[in-house]
């Protein structure tokens, strides 16, 4: 009996024991069968992202790639474990500038906009915390992306912007695109089954571009338009009728065609005037004082720096002819483009929203005057998911002068530039 007893006690313990092992080798199957498909149901790493920049009358591509992604799509693979020479990377730039140049196409409120490739970038760092390079880093495939800038030149203020991307080939699948204006900031995302993102400025997030900054206006003198030679004749005719009839003599040919000549000489002589300036008009106080220079120099230096909210050259030339006058206009405009871009970084120029002027001397010369101080401007620029800031301050030599009843900026001789 006792035997008995043993042999079944015996073969519950192995039942327990194989009934532990089979739950356990079940839990062991279930655990590493979520495990997989989570595993299987986790999206990759995106391989690129997109930035759109929208400020008024200019649209702004961004695009960042990993390096090694791009080396597949241009067929020219690269060790892992070597790094990057700067002889490669002028080689890549001109050959992805090539391969890219019609993937990414813009719309605004319906109309195409003509854009170009305004720079091929390395950069290191993730997408948002982006670093630039030094000129002496090396650095391998894996730690590199290649930054793509689409630059368009679109209206004011447009309803709708439309992104037509077609560089989908390869590891390429999606573009995740964020839409950045003023402070505000939208996700989207374009796929190859969808390859347009559509922004719309319902909420007016995209601000009107700002007007000129008044400039103190100079008293214009009064002109008169004198028709000198139509005065003269009429009191020449009227001479002579009078010395005729008091001498009693008789026009040659009768009265009739001394009246006709008259009035043919009262026609022709309508049209000649002379301006005369009032001789009684005040002249203009001349400016002597720092205080009377900065009232004319913030708003002249206001409206140099937004002349470059414009995208078109022509519309930037345009404004700064009303605050600079001569020679001077191309020269600031070439040194005030490169101010305002970042270094390395064509088409990521800065917008200057806060600007100081202080004037320490002031001295008249003829009709305007010479005022030297400097000047600070600060200005803000998006860039690869993150914003730059850019204070550049001057002192300078400013001449400025009245050109047609409005003060301008004639001369510029810049004593000393910092970047802080």
């Amino acid at each position: 009996m006792e035997e008995a007893l043993g042999f079944v006690r015996r073969r519950g313990l192995q039942s327990r024991c194989l009934a532990l092992g089979c739950l356990a080798a079940v839990w062991l199957c279930l655990g590493w069968g979520l495990g997989t498909g989570q595993a299987q149901a986790a999206e990759p790493e995106p391989v690129a992202q997109g930035y759109l920049y929208l400020e008024p009358f200019d649209a702004r591509v961004e695009v960042l790639f990993d390096l090694p992604s791009v080396l597949t799509r241009l067929g020219k693979p690269h060790k892992s474990d070597e790094f990057v020479t700067k002889a490669e990377m002028e080689q890549i730039r001109a050959d992805v500038a090539n391969l890219a140049k019609n993937w990414c196409q813009l719309k605004a409120d319906g109309e195409g906009i003509r854009g170009t490739i305004a720079a091929v970038s390395f950069v290191k760092g993730a997408p948002g915390k982006t670093l630039p390079l030094s000129a002496d880093e090396n650095m391998l495939p894996k730690e590199l992306m290649v930054g793509l800038i689409w630059e368009f030149g679109i209206g004011g203020g447009p309803a709708q912007i439309e992104v037509h991307w077609s560089g989908f080939e390869g590891p390429f699948a999606r573009l995740p695109l964020t839409v950045f204006v003023g402070h505000s900031a939208r996700d989207l995302a374009i796929t190859k089954e969808s390859p347009v993102a559509r922004w719309s400025n319902d909420a007016g997030y995209l601000p009107r571009p700002k007007p000129l900054a008044e400039v103190p206006r100079l008293p214009v003198p009064v002109i008169y338009p004198v028709r000198v030679a139509l005065i003269l004749w009429v009191l020449l005719g009227v001479a002579i009728f009078v010395w005729m009839e008091v001498k009693r003599f008789h026009f040659p040919g009768g009265f009739v065609p001394f009246l006709a000549a008259w009035g043919i000489g009262v026609v022709v002589s309508y049209n000649l005037v002379v301006p005369i300036k009032d001789p009684f008009a005040k002249a203009a106080a001349p400016v002597t004082q720092p205080a009377q220079a900065e009232e004319v120099l913030l708003p002249l230096l206001k409206n140099v720096y937004r002349a470059f909210d414009y995208h078109k050259e022509s519309d930037v030339y345009d404004r700064l002819a009303r605050s600079i006058d001569g020679d001077l206009l191309r020269t600031l405009y070439l040194q005030t483009i490169q101010a305002l871009t970042l270094e390395g970084q064509e088409g990521t120029r800065a917008k200057v929203n806060d600007l100081s002027v202080t004037v320490d001397k002031v001295t008249p010369q003829g009709s305007g005057f010479v005022a030297e101080g400097e000047w600070t401007a600060l200005g803000t620029v998006g860039h690869w998911g993150h914003q730059h800031q850019r204070v550049n301050r001057y002192k300078a030599r400013l001449t400025v002068v009245p050109v047609a009843g409005e003060w301008k900026i004639r001369a510029m001789e810049v004593l000393e530039e910092r970047r802080l």
